[in-house]
């Protein structure tokens, strides 16, 4: 069904395509997308084609907004093309455009060639909701959305992704817009930990599909939100990971995935202690995340990882973490006996993760470190060194080198 274009509501979903964040340096669709693109028109009872141009679509309504000439504009059934004797629209890019697509395409990256791209690019991305069978441009817009992760361009990169359905394009068979948001959003966090709260944004409009390598690839995400000491966000990413993974009895990832939360809420714990014990207004917030450390470790005591596991030696290092903050509390009040013997006791715990653990575990030298930390507490001080030398053996030019020669420096000389 062919009806007249509707210009004020074209110019409405205009404004809500070219809406801007924070984000972006420039509002790309706003300044390149304007003015719709040439195609041909191919239909189903005539081998004959017309030249049309598509000026946008809404999605929501499931209209193709046109123009032809002799017809005028026109409101085409996105989903009735067929009925309207619709093959397929034919796109093609220009001859400089198709160059510098295929620079992109074998990694010659340039700067200079996004900004040729553009004007062309921008154009072309409004019509990715459009199924490819119907307008072959998707291909090509990944290769540009690579193209910009390719060369650091994560705010353009962003900008981008943000505004495209990517539900809608993993429906089409076009998954991998999903995982460049995946990979942007690790890549912002890494680079500017700040970036995280738009990062998660951009996560939240990513389907986690019931697939190992989609688990993995989320929760390298959720573990670079850790990494980066972002406890809080790394919990809500675990969290809502957790249970797609949970349908999945056999997973290899949901041990993990009870165990990193609790983690985070003890290193939450170590964050707010310090200040609950100058000011009394942070005193609740460390109380409800040493409760939660507290209770997130009972239930995994009632079934904990196997021996053979690399998780046990997380586990173990979280018991050994908890005995440390029993340590320090008793320590406060000056209760010695006590703090040693859960020094003693976090030594014990943590020794035995590290015996079963391998060297290429990321929590293994904190773990190194918190036997270290606590053989000082005890007066083992040889006991602490050997320590830190393995540290600085195993894992050079890392942080914990740095930490391990600067403890070895302040134990006394034997």
């Amino acid at each position: 069904m062919i009806n007249i274009f509707c210009s004020k509501r074209w110019l409405f979903i205009v404004a809500i395509l070219c809406s801007s964040t924070a984000s972006a340096a420039e509002d790309y669709f706003k300044k390149y997308a304007g003015g719709g693109i040439p195609v041909k028109v191919h239909y189903l009872k005539s081998a004959a084609t017309k030249p049309m141009k598509l000026l946008g679509i809404d999605s929501a309504r499931g209209i193709i907004y046109a123009e032809m000439e002799g017809a005028g504009r026109l409101e085409l059934e996105l989903r009735g093309l067929q009925r309207q004797n619709i093959k397929k629209f034919e796109f093609n890019w220009s001859r400089n455009a198709k160059t510098y697509l295929n620079y992109l395409s074998n990694e010659q990256y340039d700067p200079r060639v996004l900004t040729a791209l553009r004007p062309e690019v921008y154009k072309a991305m409004l019509f990715l909701d459009m199924p490819f069978e119907y307008l072959a441009i998707h291909d090509d817009c990944l290769t540009y959305v690579q193209g910009l992760l390719g060369m650091e361009q994560y705010n353009e990169a962003f900008y981008l992704l943000s505004r495209l359905n990517l539900s809608r394009l993993d429906g089409f068979g076009y998954r991998d817009f999903s995982e460049a948001a995946l990979e942007l959003c690790g890549k912002m966090i890494v680079s500017n930990p700040d970036s995280a709260k738009a990062s998660r944004a951009l996560l939240q409009r990513i389907s986690i599909r019931d697939n190992s390598a989609d688990h993995a690839s989320y929760l390298r995400l959720a573990d670079s939100l850790r990494n980066q000491g972002l406890y809080t966000e790394a919990i809500s990413e675990y969290a809502r990971l957790g249970p797609i993974v949970a349908k999945d009895p056999n997973s290899p990832y949901n041990k993990i995935l009870e165990i990193w939360p609790v983690y985070c809420y003890m290193k939450l714990y170590e964050v707010y202690a310090p200040a609950a014990a100058k000011d009394k207004r942070y005193a609740a917030a460390a109380g409800k995340m040493f409760n939660s450390a507290v209770q997130g470790l009972k239930k995994l005591d009632e079934k904990p990882p196997a021996r053979n596991t690399n998780e046990y030696s997380l586990y173990k290092l979280l018991r050994s973490l908890l005995r440390v903050q029993y340590a320090r509390q008793y320590e406060a009040r000056g209760e010695d006996f006590k703090s040693a013997d859960y020094y003693r006791q976090s030594v014990l715990e943590v020794t035995e993760g590290i015996v079963n653990a391998r060297i290429g575990l990321d929590w293994l030298p904190e773990s190194l470190m918190m036997a270290g930390d606590a053989y000082e507490k005890l007066d083992l001080q040889e006991a602490a060194r050997n320590v830190y030398n393995q540290i600085k053996v195993f894992f050079p030019k890392t942080k914990w080198e740095k930490m391990s020669i600067e403890r070895l420096a302040k134990l006394p000389q034997s």
